[in-house]
């Protein structure tokens, strides 16, 4: 008979052991933090607009 109280207890037994591998292959795979990308796309726009000014002169 279903349970659903049993799934949610199993949900979170496999969310113990799941969590520790995704967060490794995510690390591992090239995936970035948002944050991160953030400072990056701001450090390229501000280069794009000095490399902008200078092509004026």
């Amino acid at each position: 008979m279903f349970n659903p109280f049993n799934m949610a207890k199993d949900m979170k037994g496999m969310e113990k052991m799941v969590k520790p591998a995704l967060e490794k292959f995510m690390k591992e795979s090239g995936f970035v933090k948002k944050d991160e990308l953030d400072k990056a796309n701001e450090r390229i726009d501000s280069l794009e607009k000095r490399v902008a000014e200078l092509e004026k002169l």
